[in-house]
């Protein structure tokens, strides 16, 4: 019997979709509070609305897009307070201590990844650059001071930002 486990999945249309979204969001093409025309999308694409319908509801679910009344027709690029930023910078160090921990538990990069797209949404594109330099120059090991150093880096870049934008 062969392992079926090694044979590639096909992406499914809705989830390209939601890829291309997300990288557009991310880099803030679409910045936040931008309003997405679901049928202006689907057109762009040449695609039927309902790929694009169930791609806005993968970006809704991972926080990405706000749906306003259950309707897909009716959405924008989620924006964040400063308290919510400030949530979220709290969460991810939680996240990225305990991934230090229990490095061979498989869900929490997964995590971690969908809270840190919503920082990187929250502060702009430029940040993810010098955030992922910073990683590499705290060499992002287990070492509890290091991360602490690199939790005080962050918070101080995600700061400068907000006084920034306000």
């Amino acid at each position: 019997m062969h392992n079926l486990d090694i044979i590639p999945r096909p992406k499914a249309l809705f989830e390209a979709i939601a890829d291309s979204l997300r990288d557009r969001i991310l880099t803030h093409e679409l910045p936040p509070g931008t309003p997405i025309d679901e049928c202006a999308v689907a057109r762009e694409l040449g695609v039927s609305r309902t790929p694009v319908r169930e791609a806005l509801k993968v970006l809704a679910r991972d926080g990405l897009v706000t749906v306003e009344h259950r309707r897909t027709n009716n959405c924008t690029v989620t924006e964040y307070s400063p308290l919510e930023l400030a949530a979220l910078l709290k969460l991810i160090e939680y996240l990225e201590i305990f991934q230090c921990e229990w490095n061979d538990c498989r869900f929490v990069p997964e995590l971690v990844q969908r809270v840190t797209d919503k920082l990187y949404l929250a502060v702009g594109p430029g940040f993810f650059s010098a955030d992922v330099e910073a990683k590499r120059k705290f060499k992002f090991r287990t070492d509890k001071e290091v991360l602490s150093d690199y939790f005080a880096w962050r918070r101080l870049e995600i700061a400068k930002l907000v006084m920034v934008f306000s």
